[in-house]
């Protein structure tokens, strides 16, 4: 009787931590909606088009004039070009532009203020409708009573190079710096409105003060319903824990996602999102291929956009199809088209496109604790795996690229968790799923056999040999669909395609050198947290959890292969970093529970240090000091070799306190480093 009692209980104690997780992540949404900063200036970004005419191509708030690098300004016209409205897009280079800023500026005390700008092109300032003359590396002084006044801001970059525009002020008895939000607003509404949407969002902080205290109180009362729901939720720490931690990944992958990875950091991202547009809406996949030689010219198209070259081929085989059919989905869906045929491919944009990976990888962290778990680490060990997933910045970043990678590490997971399953039931269909997903992964990307590869190894060294030729018919099957995918297109040159593939490609041991350290794209990036991602892997081979580096080993093998070594891109590491999580969070358990100095160390110099570098980029006389490096040592190591010296129930205490500071320091560091992102990214790369 008590079996069947259990099932019902478990759903019921499930269903109230979905609902509560929901109501929660909705109310922190409202909250930070009502709290968010409603300053800035109201800004036009134009172009000039035939006869002078100008023309809009898209508004918004800018919540500060303080566009170092020119991602942000470039990503209005890039992602909002509407081929109807405007007329053919740009071609040889971004178009010559205006912006027009407006609103108001508070000046919080009467005084004589500094304005200072620094500009790529030519930026007139009015304040008070009175033209403010700047000149590059100057400060020019201006009297201001205190309270609101209007401003004006033109902008335009009428010759070919990168925008940069960022206007400063210096108040009295204070260091010139960039005006910020809270003294902008775009217009007198706004001014209004701020008022009482703080006031509405701490009425809604009130109540939800109040609703958790009387829940609480509730629950100690026994047998109440609070009391009920708690001894429910208590079984269920682990699922509020990862959605938790899912949560956290979701803020950090979606903040300033369109602009880092930067547009054409690498043209692969178009290639799966028009290669799925096309499909879907033309029946023949279109992209831009490696490989133009290999088509006939009437099956080409050489064009430029936005100053990048594309020659654009058709039937597409560079890559499987799956993943971008997927994309091409989620963009038809998503998003309009803005460009008219022939090029209406052209609408696919990184906003949209970027969605799907950041979904998957969400979706990556609940079967990583699962395949955590299985592997053998305890529930703080997988949740710890999880949460350096979520939050490492070199991680979140890859997960934003548009690459087939991302779906293939889903695949690549359930896999091995499809097969651990088969192990121990021997039922046929686990076996079934395992071949699905191996032959789903030939179906993403051509490393996808390492997939097959690892499942067949683990089958046959657990004697599944039925299970094995279950998984090797299925992925078949799929191979077999796949050919005639290409024989329905044109088999001719997808053999074309493919023998270019093999037979033009650089392969080197160089290839796994390139693997031991962290890239997004091209450069490096993050090689320190790679670094530690690699020790971990590597104590975890002297450990009970050694299985996880068969996946590594045969991945690394693969791409050592088939890629060429004379670039090997930072997005083939993504299915990689699961299993290497999983040892960074068996070692952090391991590491929080001995709180010793030969555990702690390696992560304090390689992991932390290098979160402290990234953070702190923009401060290179704070990280470039001896203070800095006296005060990690005094952290990093002398509670530990206080300990060593004397071995007391007060040094151990010292010591383990000392590693938890480490450990959310580390955590601080990465969430510090993904919100200053636009900017870090683009001085560091190739650095560190």
């Amino acid at each position: 009787m008590s079996e069947p009692a259990s099932a019902p209980t478990r759903y019921a104690a499930r269903s109230a931590v979905f609902v509560l997780m929901g109501l929660a992540a909705s109310y922190l949404f409202l909250l930070s909606s009502l709290f968010r900063p409603s300053g800035g200036l109201f800004a036009r970004y134009l172009v000039t088009g035939q006869g002078g005419v100008e023309a809009e191509v898209h508004d918004r708030i800018d919540p500060r004039i303080d566009f170092p690098v020119p991602q942000r300004i470039d990503a209005a016209y890039i992602f909002h070009w509407d081929q109807q409205r405007l007329g053919d897009f740009p071609r040889d280079s971004m178009p010559p532009y205006r912006i027009r800023w407006s609103g108001l500026l508070r000046v919080p005390q009467p005084g004589t203020y500094g304005f200072s700008m620094d500009a790529q092109g030519e930026a007139k300032l009015a304040i008070d409708g009175s033209p403010l003359a700047t000149q590059p590396d100057t400060i020019t002084e201006r009297a201001l009573t205190a309270g609101w006044h209007p401003v004006a801001l033109d902008y335009t970059l009428a010759v070919q190079g990168d925008a940069r525009l960022v206007l400063s002020w210096r108040p009295p008895g204070k260091p010139l710096r960039p005006i910020p939000q809270e003294v902008l607003a775009p217009d007198q509404d706004a001014i209004d409105s701020a008022g009482s949407r703080r006031a509405l969002g701490w009425f809604l902080l009130a109540v939800g003060a109040a609703v958790t205290a009387g829940a609480w109180f509730l629950s100690r009362r026994e047998g109440s319903a609070g009391a009920r729901l708690r001894t429910l939720l208590s079984g269920e720490r682990i699922t509020l824990a990862l959605g938790a931690i899912v949560i956290l990944a979701a803020i950090l992958r979606f903040h300033d996602y369109a602009l880092v990875p930067f547009h054409h950091e690498t043209a692969d991202e178009y290639q799966h999102a028009w290669e799925g547009w096309t499909l879907l809406h033309e029946g023949v996949p279109k992209a831009w291929s490696t490989f133009p030689d290999r088509y006939p010219m009437e099956q080409t198209r050489d064009f430029r956009w936005f100053g990048d070259r594309y020659i654009l081929v058709w039937p597409y085989f560079d890559h499987p199809p799956l993943f971008s059919m997927l994309v091409g989905v989620v963009v038809s869906l998503a998003q309009r088209s803005t460009y008219l045929p022939p090029w209406d491919f052209l609408s696919c944009s990184l906003p949209v496109m970027r969605v799907v990976p950041i979904v998957l990888s969400l979706i990556g962290i609940l079967l990583l604790y699962r395949l955590a778990r299985e592997y053998g680490a305890s529930e703080r060990a997988a949740l710890l795996a999880t949460l350096v997933y979520a939050t490492l910045p070199v991680i979140v970043l890859s997960h934003r690229l548009v690459k087939a990678e991302s779906l293939l590490s889903l695949l690549f997971m359930g896999a091995i968790l499809a097969v651990h399953r088969h192990e121990r039931s021997g039922r046929a269909r686990d076996a079934v799923l395992a071949g699905v997903l191996s032959g789903l992964s030939i179906w993403s990307k051509a490393t996808g056999v390492a997939v097959i590869a690892v499942v067949l190894v683990l089958l046959l060294s657990r004697r599944r040999y039925r299970g094995a030729l279950t998984v090797l018919g299925v992925t078949c099957g799929f191979l077999v669909l796949y050919l005639l995918y290409a024989w329905a297109l044109d088999f001719g040159i997808f053999l074309k395609v493919i023998e270019a593939q093999s037979t033009t490609k650089w392969v080197g041991l160089e290839a796994l050198q390139d693997l031991l350290g962290g890239k997004i794209v091209t450069k490096w990036f993050g090689r320190g947290w790679y670094l530690w991602l690699l020790l971990c892997a590597g104590i975890a081979a002297l450990r009970r959890e050694r299985a996880l580096l068969l996946p590594l080993a045969v991945y690394a093998t693969v791409i050592a292969l088939s890629a060429d070594f004379r670039v090997i891109y930072g997005w083939y590491r993504i299915p990689i970093y699961p299993f290497l999580c999983v040892a960074a969070g068996i070692l952090l358990e391991e590491m929080l529970h001995e709180a010793d100095l030969y555990r702690v160390f390696p992560f304090a110099i390689a992991a932390v240090s290098t979160g402290a570098l990234y953070a702190w980029a923009g401060s290179p006389a704070l990280i470039q000091s001896k203070s800095a490096v006296a005060l990690f040592g005094l952290v990093a190591l002398a509670p530990y070799m206080l300990r060593l010296a004397f071995e007391r129930p007060l040094t151990a205490r010292l010591a383990r306190g000392a590693t938890w500071l480490l450990l959310l320091f580390f955590l601080f560091t990465s969430l510090r480093t993904i919100d200053g992102l636009l900017e870090i990214y683009s001085v560091t790369r190739g650095i560190r």
